[in-house]
């Protein structure tokens, strides 16, 4: 009885991690009310973000930077990647890992292939401050 329990929460981790995996295709947006928001309000005192819309062989992606103005370690940044349509309207949605962490005043950089849009959106999704436990 045990082991089948061990077995089948194995298997719900597995499929959760899997499912969490990044593509490199952007996804369609969610229907009204499912779209991703931030789970970190207030990122903004935080980070900072510059980052321009190109093409890499003929597809369209997004190149940036994302600069800390915090003096501790941030870990795990996700970034929330939006198209946006020419009313300003979510049509595609994608959370990238930044990768490595940004240390204080630092900055860490990204190129992510997007779906084409009208415009775009780049924020802040989540994070965690290293050697914290008050992160998002």
């Amino acid at each position: 009885m045990k082991v089948t329990k061990v077995l089948a929460a194995a298997a719900l981790i597995a499929g959760g991690v899997a499912g969490c995996a990044s593509t490199d295709e952007a996804m369609p947006a969610a229907s009204p009310g499912h779209e991703l928001h931030t789970f970190a309000p207030g990122w903004q005192r935080f980070f900072t973000l510059d980052w321009q819309a190109g093409q890499r062989s003929g597809r369209p992606i997004l190149s940036g930077a994302v600069h800390s103005q915090y003096g501790a370690t941030a870990t795990r940044v996700q970034l929330l990647v939006e198209g946006l349509d020419d009313k300003g309207g979510v049509v595609s949605q994608r959370v990238i890992w930044l990768g490595d962490s940004i240390e204080p005043y630092e900055t860490a950089y990204f190129n992510v292939a997007v779906a084409p849009a009208a415009n775009y959106r780049v924020s802040i999704f989540a994070y965690d401050w290293g050697g914290r436990a008050s992160g998002v």
